[in-house]
């Protein structure tokens, strides 16, 4: 998202992984949002105003640039809302941790999970369901992904067919009233009551 919006100029439109943190899950506690993060400064200061001990950049277990942030148990330990922050024991040797990505990476998160449940944003995404239908039916119905042939010229001229073939398609399923297909509900969504 970051890439596409600074080198291309477009906002990516999409769903963004949840966070999966207990804290969100459970909808208790004191989830990543709730703490204020000072990239000038290097710091992470927590709901009750400490700050964290410790700030450094490392890679997560997939290769990705993230930054981790600790704070110091004897910050963690005496405080009040312990329960409310992390579920490790009392006799844990480090505070809460908080991971981050990358300033840039972790502003556009944020941004994309506040307005995910705005009817603004439900309303573009549905265009994209659109999009994304065309292109379902032009590789299962008129094989869009297989290039019968070589050169660019050629691969654009059958690319060209193929959208005004669609377009045939759909305007004879228009002028004969053949229904549209409706969406598939899966197994799993069948059984949700």
């Amino acid at each position: 998202m970051v890439t596409a919006r600074r080198d291309h100029k477009v906002d990516l439109v999409g769903p963004i992984l949840a966070s999966t943190s207990w804290q969100t899950k459970d909808n208790e506690g004191f989830s990543q949002t709730d703490f204020t993060i000072d990239w000038d400064n290097r710091r992470v200061t927590c709901p009750n105003g400490k700050t964290t001990s410790n700030w450094r950049e490392d890679c997560s277990q997939h290769g990705a640039v993230v930054v981790r942030a600790r704070f110091a148990m004897g910050l963690c330990r005496p405080c009040e809302d312990r329960q409310q922050c992390t579920r490790a024991d009392a006799t844990a040797t480090m505070g809460r941790r908080i991971t981050l990505r990358p300033q840039a990476e972790q502003e556009v998160i944020q941004q994309a999970r506040t307005r995910e449940d705005t009817h603004e944003r439900k309303e573009q995404y549905a265009h994209r369901a659109g999009v994304e239908g065309t292109i379902s039916q032009g590789v299962r119905a008129f094989g869009l992904r297989r290039c019968r042939y070589s050169g660019l010229a050629k691969a654009r001229l059958q690319h060209q067919l193929t959208a005004t073939a669609m377009n045939f398609h759909r305007l004879n399923a228009w002028w004969t009233g053949i229904p549209r297909a409706g969406t598939r509900t899966s197994h799993l969504a069948a059984l949700r009551p």
